[in-house]
C-alpha cells in the first residue's frame, strides 16, 4: 500500500489477510436457504398433520366419540400454535441494506440459537394437550374391557416411542443449538 490508512496496522501485522465480503455473504445466504428449506418442511409437515387429525377429528365427532374428537382437535390446534411460534420465532431475519453482514449473520445465528434452545417450549408443548389427551383417553376405553393394569400395560411401547421421539426432536435441536453457539461465540472473538 502505498499510503495506508492505519500504517501502524500495516507495519504491526504486514501478512494479514482479511475475510473476503463476499464469503460472509455466501454464509449468511446459504444459512438462510437452510432455514427457509427447514421451515417450508416443517409447514408442510403441519399442514399434513392438520389435515389428518382434523380429518380424525371430524370422523370421532361424526361416531359420537367426542372425546377422541377433542383430543385430535387439540393436536390440530397446538399444530397451528407450532406452525405460528416457528414463523414468529425461526423464521429468516429480515437484511438491513446499511447492516455490515457480520453483524447480520450474528443477529441470525442468534436467533437461531434462542429458537432452537427453546423447541420444547414453543415447538413440542403446544402438542402435549392432544397427545396426553389421546393416551388417556385411548387407556380410559381400552381400561373399560381389560382393566387399567392391561390398557397401561397395552399403551406403554406406543406412549414410549412417542415421548421417545419428542425426546429426541428436543435433543437433535439442543446439538444444533449449541453448534450455533460455537458459531456465535468464534464470530464475537472477532469483534
Amino acid at each position: 500500500m502505498s499510503n495506508p490508512p492505519i500504517p501502524g496496522w500495516c507495519d504491526a501485522a504486514p501478512d494479514a489477510a482479511f475475510s473476503d465480503p463476499i464469503d460472509c455473504s455466501k454464509r449468511a445466504d446459504s444459512f438462510e436457504r437452510r432455514i427457509r428449506i427447514r421451515n417450508i418442511t416443517e409447514y408442510g409437515a403441519g399442514a399434513l398433520v392438520g389435515a389428518i387429525f382434523g380429518a380424525l377429528a371430524v370422523k370421532f365427532f361424526v361416531e359420537g366419540e367426542n372425546l377422541m374428537a377433542l383430543t385430535m382437535a387439540l393436536v390440530v390446534v397446538g399444530t397451528a400454535i407450532v406452525m405460528w411460534n416457528l414463523n414468529k420465532r425461526a423464521s429468516n431475519l429480515v437484511r438491513h441494506p446499511e447492516e455490515p453482514c457480520l453483524a447480520y449473520l450474528t443477529r441470525q445465528y442468534r436467533r437461531q440459537y434462542e429458537a432452537l434452545r427453546a423447541v420444547p417450549l414453543w415447538y413440542i408443548a403446544p402438542l402435549l394437550p392432544g397427545v396426553i389427551g389421546f393416551y388417556f383417553v385411548v387407556i380410559a376405553k381400552v381400561a373399560e374391557r381389560t382393566g387399567w393394569v392391561g390398557a397401561l400395560e397395552g399403551l406403554a411401547g406406543p406412549a414410549a416411542v412417542t415421548f421417545g421421539v419428542f425426546g429426541a426432536v428436543a435433543l437433535a435441536n439442543m446439538w444444533a443449538a449449541r453448534t450455533l453457539k460455537r458459531k456465535l461465540l468464534s464470530m464475537e472473538a472477532l469483534a
